[in-house]
């Protein structure tokens, strides 16, 4: 199932960033969890977007005639 590297990097950008909000959450001392959840799916999702979208760019490139 994840042959190309596009899915590999989606794939591995979605757990690091359920990680990465997971530990916000768990971190937030002022009660403010769900503000430190909701930037850190947004930074997560954005980058993983990015890695994602520029593999695949350069993939399609490659394999241009």
């Amino acid at each position: 199932m994840l042959k190309s590297r596009v899915r590999k990097n989606l794939a591995a950008g979605l757990v690091i960033t359920a990680v990465i909000a997971a530990l916000s959450v768990a971190l937030a001392d002022d009660g403010s969890e769900v503000a430190e959840l909701r930037k850190s799916l947004i930074i997560g999702l954005l980058v993983t977007g990015a890695v994602t979208g520029g593999t695949w760019l350069l993939q399609r490139r490659r394999s241009a005639p």
